[in-house]
């Protein structure tokens, strides 16, 4: 089955999350008696403060697409090098056989630029070993054991590259679901305890009251979301 995707269950940005995550943390230690009344203690505290350095230990999600368009360019240079050694052995073979010719066609699809990584790859591999095999005869056109050699070392740079494009990817989209859900939990402790901090100030100190209001709204609540219903 599927994984549903995580969503954020918040319209507050990541940063006045994590803001307001510190102002509470605060807020409860200068009203610690009135939260200690209400089953607030160290092992909660705890609680709080460790999603909250979870939070905000996480890489941001642009670290992690720069680490992606790094990747993507280590990889698009070694294809760009392969596709060059290929291009110049076809062109040696087409040279000595024909293009249309069957010994032509041993050394794979011609058409390299419109391969995908995988399938480029894939005929690197059949390049070389025709190359190989018609050595002798394409050696008037400049091929060399050694360039057969470059090509092959070009394929593996490229086989890896391919493989640690594909590990970043899915090593940002992880580390985003992690994040979102460490964000959701902040979010969910944040909730909890300005419920609980109007709830304990409600009739006895405005001030304090709406200190513990998360969104800066005439209700408190975020736009377009109906009030609670009267108890």
């Amino acid at each position: 089955m599927k994984k549903e995707q995580v969503k954020r269950n918040f319209i507050l940005t990541d940063a006045v999350l994590k803001q307001k995550a510190d102002e509470f943390i605060d807020l409860i230690d200068r009203d610690i008696a009135e939260f200690t009344d209400r089953g607030y203690d160290s092992k909660k505290r705890t609680e709080f403060t460790t999603v909250r350095n979870t939070v905000d230990e996480f890489p941001s999600d642009e670290q992690f697409e720069a680490i992606k368009m790094e990747l993507t360019e280590q990889k698009d240079a070694a294809r760009n090098d392969v596709e060059r050694s290929m291009r110049s052995i076809f062109n040696m073979a087409a040279n000595v056989f024909g293009q249309f010719s069957a010994r032509y066609k041993e050394f794979g699809n011609a058409t390299i630029s419109q391969q995908s990584d995988s399938e480029l790859v894939r005929t690197a591999k059949s390049t070389t070993t025709t190359a190989s095999k018609y050595l002798d005869e394409l050696a008037e056109e400049g091929l060399t054991a050694d360039k057969i050699t470059t090509l092959i070392s070009q394929r593996e740079t490229l086989d890896l590259a391919i493989d640690a494009q594909a590990q970043g990817i899915s090593n940002r989209d992880l580390a985003t679901e992690d994040r979102i859900e460490a964000l959701n939990k902040l979010y969910s402790l944040v909730t909890k305890y300005a419920g609980i901090g109007q709830d304990i100030f409600y009739e006895t100190d405005e001030a304090k009251y709406n200190d513990y209001i998360i969104y800066d709204t005439p209700d408190g609540l975020p736009d377009n979301t109906p009030p609670p219903a009267p108890v």
